[in-house]
C-alpha cells in the first residue's frame, strides 16, 4: 500500500507523487522546458482541476516574462495576454508578498473588489469562477520576480485551498533552487557551456551529493545506475563511488574544492568508465542549506555546499565527430574543433590541442558559425550539445 501524505485540509498526497513533483523540479533546473510537465502533474494532484502557472522575469538573464501554465482555456490564456496582462489585480499586491511565503488569492485581491474588475467578468467567471487557491512567492527583488500559483473554482476552495497552499510551501524551497540553476546556466559564467538551454535529455542520472560525497537525492535513473554499480555505485553509509578509481579521485577532489565558500564552480566533463563506455557529466554548486525543506530526502541542517552531478552515456567519440560533421554540415576539423568548444577549450586551447595556430582554430570556428547560422560560439556549443546528448538535429 502507497505511502499517503495529508496536506492541511484532510486531502492526501502519496508520498510517490509528491517525490515525483521533487523530481520533475529537480530536473527543470537542466532543462527549463520541463516546467510545463511539472505544472501539468501538479495541476491535478489534488483529485480537483487547479489551473497552474510559474511566472516571472529576470533582468539579469533576459528571462522576461518566463510563462508557464496549465490547464486554462487556450482563448482566455489569448485574452489575458493581449489585453489584461499589465491590469492584473493580483498584481498589486504582490511587491507585499514575502518571499516563501504563500497567499491566497482572496488575500491578493479581496473578492468584493474583484467582481467589479472587467478582469473578472471576461477571465475568471467564464472560466467556472476560478477565483479560489493563490501560490508562493519564490524571489522577488529589484531585478527579478518569480510566483508559483493556482487558481481554482470558488466552491472548491473550502475542500482544496489549504492544501493546495500547503503543497505550495512544500514545493517551493525545490522550485527555488531549480530557479536559482535556471539563472546561473542563463547567466553569463556559464555561457561557455550551452548557456541559454543546456539541456540533458531522457536518461539522465541526477544526484545530489554533499562535501563527504553522501549522496542526498538521487532521481529514479540515478537509482537504476546506483543499483547497477555502472559507472556509480554507493557504499553502506550512502557515500557515492565511481567505478573507475581515477575518475573517483577526480570527482572527490573536484567537490572537496567546491566546498570551499570561495568556489563556485561548474563543469561539464567527459570520462570513460571501466568497461570503456562513454558518460557526458554536468556538476554545479548547490547550498545544501537551502535545501533542507525539500520533500525528498533528509538533508543536512546545517549549512554545507554540496554538488548536482548529472550523467548520461555518451556516443563514441568517432561516431559523435561523424553526426557533427554531418548534421552540421561541417569539415572534419570544423567538427573537430567545435566538440572542442563545447567541452569548454578557449581558441587557444584547441590550437595547442590540435597542435595548429590559434589563427587557424579562430578561423575554424568562424567557419562553423558561418555555416550553422550561429552568431555566437554559445550558440554553437548549444548545437553541440544538443547533438552530443540527444543524438538529433538540433531545433
Amino acid at each position: 500500500m502507497k505511502e499517503q501524505r495529508p496536506l492541511g485540509g484532510g486531502v492526501v498526497v502519496a508520498a510517490e507523487k509528491y517525490i515525483h513533483l521533487s523530481d520533475l523540479a529537480v530536473s527543470a533546473a537542466m532543462d527549463p522546458g520541463r516546467w510545463q510537465k511539472f505544472l501539468d502533474e501538479l495541476s491535478q494532484v489534488l483529485g480537483t482541476r487547479i489551473c497552474t502557472q510559474l511566472i516571472g522575469y529576470d533582468h539579469l538573464t533576459g528571462a522576461a516574462p518566463l510563462a508557464f501554465s496549465s490547464g486554462y482555456d487556450p482563448h482566455i490564456l489569448e485574452l489575458y495576454e493581449n489585453f489584461y496582462a499589465d491590469k492584473n489585480p493580483f498584481a498589486a499586491s504582490f511587491p507585499n508578498f514575502p518571499t516563501g511565503e504563500v497567499m491566497s488569492t482572496y488575500q491578493l485581491c479581496p473578492p468584493d473588489t474583484l467582481k467589479k474588475t472587467p478582469f473578472y467578468a471576461d477571465l475568471l467567471a467564464p472560466s467556472e469562477d476560478i477565483t479560489g487557491g493563490g501560490g508562493s512567492m519564490l524571489a522577488s527583488d529589484t531585478s527579478r520576480m518569480f510566483l508559483i500559483g493556482g487558481n481554482m473554482r470558488a466552491k472548491d476552495r473550502d475542500r482544496y485551498e489549504t492544501d493546495w497552499l500547503t503543497l505550495c510551501r512544500k514545493l517551493a524551497p525545490v522550485i527555488r533552487q531549480s530557479l536559482e540553476i535556471n539563472r546561473t546556466i542563463s547567466g553569463l559564467s556559464f555561457e561557455k557551456w550551452a548557456s541559454e538551454q543546456h539541456l540533458l535529455g531522457t536518461g539522465t542520472a541526477i544526484l545530489v551529493v554533499d562535501s563527504s560525497l553522501t549522496v542526498h537525492y538521487a532521481c529514479a535513473e540515478a537509482h537504476k545506475m546506483l543499483a547497477r554499480g555502472k559507472p556509480i555505485g554507493s557504499d553502506f553509509q550512502r557515500r557515492l563511488q565511481f567505478r573507475s578509481s581515477q575518475v573517483h579521485s577526480e570527482f572527490a577532489a573536484f567537490v572537496r574544492l567546491q566546498s570551499k565558500d570561495a568556489f563556485n564552480i561548474f563543469r561539464n566533463w567527459r570520462f570513460e568508465d571501466d568497461g570503456g563506455e562513454r558518460w557526458a557529466g554536468r556538476t554545479m554548486a548547490l547550498n545544501l542549506a537551502d535545501l533542507d525543506e525539500m520533500p525528498f530526502g533528509t538533508f543536512v541542517t546545517r549549512p554545507d555546499s554540496g554538488v548536482l552531478l548529472a550523467l548520461k552515456p555518451e556516443l563514441s567519440r568517432m561516431s559523435f565527430q561523424d553526426l557533427v560533421r554531418q548534421v552540421l554540415a561541417l569539415s572534419q576539423a570544423e567538427a573537430v574543433t567545435a566538440m572542442k568548444l563545447a567541452d569548454g577549450l578557449t581558441p587557444a586551447e584547441i590550437a595547442l590541442d590540435r597542435q595548429i595556430s590559434i589563427h587557424t582554430a579562430r578561423n575554424q570556428i568562424k567557419s562553423a558559425l558561418a555555416k550553422t547560422g550561429c552568431r555566437r560560439q554559445s550558440d554553437l556549443v548549444l548545437k553541440v550539445e544538443q547533438l552530443r546528448l540527444h543524438g538529433t538535429r538540433p531545433a
